[in-house]
């Protein structure tokens, strides 16, 4: 059953992986096609947020499969669907396999865990190994978990927020876990100068783009609200206001009830309440500091939402199969939804650069971006056509395609727009490419 289950999930999983790269996936791609695995560590590294182990494994990767989009979200589906059995282990070392595969099969049909599966970030990798360390916990293997506690220390740092759980469950275990820090420790040691210039980029983004710095996760209450409505619906919403608070409290009313079900095994489930809580919190107090509190950084913490689930509906016991079955269509619903609806899938970047590039033809033409680094997306699907941030504007050119993307937050009094058109451009039209629009100017 759990590998029908996988079956299932890889399937999902690749439905609509040729979406075009957003703009986080576009830097991933240009990474791996621009720095050999030195320079990701010494040139890259020191002006990106993330530790370099994600982008290092999608350069290994890129040698044999290249920089499609398929090719280098294709990891993503492979740790997506490895993080399902290690679901299933976890449900079957607390508990029993039945709540095990309902794990699984709750994670392997979650719209945000497909979500994530498709992008090629390090989000997906991260669930998988925070997963395999909670494992290697309730196994006491404790050479193993100081490796993948290293890893987690190398892919994202927030992941890193899980480490007090293990210390409030170790008990007599303390000095074996206290151990199995030595290498992550080591380690950040090592790395602690290129991670200082890391916070040092990171901070400046408050003072210099303080839109962009809330965008990013500052602690807020829409962020906190975010998180649950986010692991039960994903990256759908629904137009109409009152269908969406419908559907949202529906769902929600039978996860609540479920999850209350599981606290009354609370000496069995501490863990997981624990992993499902406690780095939502910490993510909440760094995040008045630095933004860390978005949902889909916290995906690491989905698994313990569906062991908990799955916990609850074993207990229902008479009602076990129409539980089950509620949140198993809910999910395949969502899921569908945005697997086969294109708005709520990546934005459009491979089409913009096409369509530009044909209309543009041999034209004095000009792209124009209200803030430099917004063109990833661009660079990696055409870094010949002539692009530029607000910069680059001068009246010498016959035909400006003014990118609107993230304007309020770079640009927020429209300077750029306002200093072409004072220059004697008219605006001729407007095209959206699945939420990247873009105005075109002639002379």
């Amino acid at each position: 059953m759990i590998l029908a289950v996988i079956i299932f999930g890889f399937l999902l999983r690749v439905i609509s992986l040729n979406q075009s790269f957003w703009l986080d996936e576009a830097t991933s791609g240009l990474v791996v096609r621009n720095f050999n695995l030195g320079e990701i560590i010494t040139k890259f590294s020191p002006g990106d947020f993330h530790p370099p182990l994600y982008y290092l494994i999608l350069k290994i990767w890129s040698y044999v499969f290249g920089t499609s989009e398929i090719a280098l979200r294709m990891p993503s589906v492979i740790f997506g669907i490895l993080t399902i059995y290690l679901v299933y282990l976890i449900g079957k070392e607390l508990f029993n396999k039945k709540v095990g595969l309902i794990a699984g099969a709750l994670l392997a049909t979650s719209g945000l865990h497909v979500y994530y599966s498709q992008e090629a970030r390090m989000y997906s990798l991260v669930a998988l190994l925070v997963s395999y360390l909670v494992y290697l916990f309730l196994k006491k293997r404790w050479f193993l978990f100081s490796i993948i506690l290293l890893l987690i220390g190398m892919t994202d740092y927030p992941a890193l927020l899980i480490i007090p759980v293990f210390w409030i469950l170790a008990k007599k275990d303390w000095k074996k876990l206290l151990v199995s820090h030595v290498p992550l420790v080591f380690s950040f040691l090592l790395w602690l100068p290129i991670f200082i210039k890391q916070l040092s980029v990171g901070l400046s983004v408050n003072i210099n783009s303080p839109g962009w710095w809330k965008l990013l996760g500052q602690t807020s209450i829409k962020n906190l609200a975010l998180i649950p409505v986010k692991f039960v619906l994903g990256r759908i919403s629904f137009d109409n206001k009152y269908i969406y608070a419908a559907v949202v409290g529906v769902v929600s009313l039978v996860i609540i009830y479920l999850l209350i079900k599981s606290l009354k095994e609370f000496k069995k489930t501490s863990i997981l309440w624990y992993w499902l809580i406690i780095p939502v919190i910490l993510a909440a107090i760094v995040g008045f500091k630095i933004s860390v509190l978005s949902y889909f950084r916290l995906l690491f913490c989905l698994p313990a939402f569906y062991l908990l689930i799955a916990v609850g509906i074993f207990k229902t016991q008479k009602y076990a199969n129409y539980l089950l079955g509620i949140l198993l269509i809910s999910n395949i619903i969502f899921s569908g939804i945005y697997l086969f609806t294109p708005r709520f899938q990546r934005e459009g970047w491979r089409e913009l650069a096409t369509f530009i590039k044909k209309e543009s033809g041999n034209k004095n033409a000009v792209t124009l971006f209200v803030a430099d680094s917004n063109m990833e997306a661009y660079k990696y699907y055409d870094s010949k056509t002539n692009i530029s941030g607000p910069q680059g504007f001068n009246t010498n050119y016959e035909e400006i395609w003014l990118m609107r993307y993230l304007q309020p937050v770079f640009d927020s009094k429209d300077l750029l727009r306002a200093k072409i058109e004072a220059s004697g451009y008219n605006k001729e039209k407007e095209y959206d490419f699945n939420g990247v629009v873009v105005w075109k100017y002639i002379k």
